[in-house]
This record gives structure tokens, sequence and C-alpha cells, in this order.
């Protein structure tokens, strides 16, 4: 899917970073990946959902891996890797920071920079989450989010893949926390 930059910019009120390719990933063993590429004029804006079945950890790491590597080109400039968020299950948690730790893995093998951040702080940099329409359904207010932004999906375990790598294609977007730049400003 083709968008010109100028609307794109226009909808986000952010700059985009021209001539750049950002890669976002959503781990789970069902990861959605956003691939954003831009030129003078267009972001091309693709994406995949890479399903893994595996009851073998160590098979379902090394396939894992592999694919991740297939998603980082030589030519990516960064990746954008959805940070873990601490949940009731710990077991859950630590998976998916493996899950995580491994397209950092592939991204640092390739010299390609990277960035992590937390589902909800990432939303929060382009939208207000309306928690009472969207209660539980926080995939869907992205792919709702997306779809006003001309793009349309149609599997939305893809929509916060998209949303990490739109972040990725924002000239200067600061990836910590509100709570992280408040304490830094604090700090000065």
């Amino acid at each position: 899917m083709k968008i010109k930059i100028k609307d794109l910019e226009k909808k986000l009120g952010y700059k985009i970073k021209k001539n750049f390719i950002s890669v976002g990933f959503d781990c789970a063993t069902t990861t959605g990946v956003g691939i954003i590429s831009t030129t003078k004029t267009y972001a091309i804006i693709d994406w995949t959902l890479i399903k893994f079945e595996t009851n073998n950890k160590q098979e379902l790491y090394k396939r894992m891996y592999q694919e991740f590597k297939k998603c980082i080109s030589p030519d990516t400039d960064c990746c954008v890797v959805e940070d873990v968020f601490f949940g009731m299950n710990p077991d859950t948690t630590i998976k998916l920071s493996r899950f995580g730790g491994l397209v950092l893995a592939n991204a640092i093998d390739k010299k390609v920079h990277f960035e992590t951040i937390g589902a909800k702080s990432a939303r929060a940099k382009l939208f207000k989450l309306d928690y009472k329409k969207y209660k539980g359904k926080s995939k869907q207010a992205v792919a709702d989010y997306l779809k006003k932004l001309g793009i349309k999906i149609e599997e939305d375990n893809v929509a916060d893949g998209l949303i990490l790598a739109i972040l990725g294609v924002i000239d200067g977007i600061d990836f910590r926390s509100k709570k992280e730049i408040a304490k830094a400003k604090k700090r000065k």
C-alpha cells in the first residue's frame, strides 16, 4: 500500500523521515510485523503475520530467529520492538521477552538501530485510546486508527507491528514513556 508522505504527515501530525526503512515487531507465537519504507514522496506500507507452532522450545526459538532475520534487510534503518508488559503470568512475560530478544539479536547482527517501547506508550504517541469504547479490544482500536490513516488491514494481529513501524519513520520521535520523559525533566 502506498500513501503520499505529505498526506500521512497531515494525519499523524509528525514529520516523516525520507528514504528510510522501519520494521515493527509485535512478538508472540503469532507475530505481527509492520514494514514501512519511504521514498522522497511516498510511504510504502506492508505487513506480515508469522505463526509459530511447535511444542519444542529450542525449535521455536531457532525458527523465530531465522524468520526474524528474513524480516530485517541489510537496508533496514530501524527496528522497533514491542516491550514486554509484566502481566499476571511470569512464564508468559519471560517467553515474550525472549521473543523480542531474538529480534534484537538479529538487529545487532545486522548493525541495525533498534528501539523498544511498550504497546500502551506506542499507541499514546499517536492517539488517545477511548477506554470505554475499546475496553479489552485495544487491537481493534489500533486497527480503527490505522483505517483513519488510510491503512486498511484484515488481520488485527498486525496492528501493533504497524504502529511500531510508523513510530520508526517519525522524525525526532522520543521512544521513552511519558513517565520517563517527566522524570528526565525533573532531574534537569
